[in-house]
């Protein structure tokens, strides 16, 4: 799974610590949890998501698997099958965004109904659609295409650098995405095509910020609550859960240099790995609110 300033008063305000506590409603039936199944052994869910199913299973929760492969060749056959009406959440591989109408297709045409609508995916899925939700949290981004001068672009701007991405990724080897210089931001974008074959949406010329890398936590927001993995959410995430309007996302946060809160990136919550996340509390989480 695997970007404009604020008072410093309010900056204070958003970096305190938030305890977080959860009231489970009685009144609403669990999802239905649906995992890709292992390429091998059709009848189990994939190695990567295994002990997320096994928990979800020990919390009584409804499962179900499905070949990631049929599906992509047009067949959709989840097993145990969807029940009429039911709720569900895909838990899997990243989709685009009409990848994800696909499946949200097939998922209506099984008789469920997809917790998460394409709009809401691609809100969070794409940097672009959820920055200006988040502009005082998060680096200064500026959105281009393939074709463009970015390099010029950011010159006239007086920027000398930038953490370079596609809507969706970073490059994560051969040097990664951090553009020293802007000279070398053509050879970045043709790494990027090397190594993940496309460059989805376009491209995100984030302003560099020095963070403690260390410090990078990945909270989830479900059903309209921030969720942590220790009971604990920092206040710009609960602010982030308030403004995007998403039924299941993720929230990255780390300290930069000067102590602050950002907001490092979001992700919808059906496709971000756990992370820092154990598997039981993550179900936990899903059971609440449910």
């Amino acid at each position: 799974m695997l970007d404009k300033s604020v008072p410093h008063n309010a900056v204070d305000v958003l970096d305190r610590i938030v305890s977080h506590q959860v009231v489970r409603p009685t009144n609403r039936i669990p999802v239905r949890l649906i995992y890709p199944a292992d390429t091998f052994s059709p009848k189990i869910a994939d190695e990567v998501f295994a002990d997320e199913f096994a928990a979800a299973q020990a919390a009584e929760l409804p499962v179900s698997i499905f070949n990631f492969e049929d599906f992509q060749g047009g067949t959709f056959r989840p097993r145990p099958a969807i029940q009429s009406g039911e709720t569900v959440l895909y838990r899997g591989w990243m989709l685009t965004p009409t990848e994800y109408t696909r499946l949200f297709e097939a998922i209506v045409a099984a008789g469920g109904t997809p917790i998460t609508d394409v709009a809401a995916y691609t809100l969070c899925h794409h940097l672009p659609r959820w920055y200006p939700l988040l502009t005082e949290f998060t680096a200064e981004t500026m959105t281009f295409s393939e074709t463009d001068d970015i390099a010029a672009a950011l010159a006239a701007h007086g920027w000398d650098g930038c953490f370079l991405k596609d809507y969706v990724k970073s490059l994560s080897t051969d040097g990664g995405s951090v553009v020293r210089d802007l000279s070398a931001i053509p050879a970045v974008i043709t790494k990027m095509l090397k190594y993940r074959g496309q460059i989805e949406g376009g491209l995100c010329a984030r302003r560099l910020e020095d963070y403690n890398t260390s410090s990078e936590r990945r909270y989830f927001v479900w059903r309209g609550q921030a969720h942590s993995d220790t009971g604990e959410v920092p206040q710009v995430v609960a602010e982030t859960a308030s403004r995007v309007s998403s039924p299941f996302f993720s929230v990255d946060v780390a300290r930069r240099s000067d102590g602050v809160l950002r907001v490092i990136e979001l992700g919808d919550g059906q496709v971000s790995d756990r992370k820092n996340w154990d598997c039981h509390n993550f179900i936990s989480m899903l059971s609440f609110g449910a």
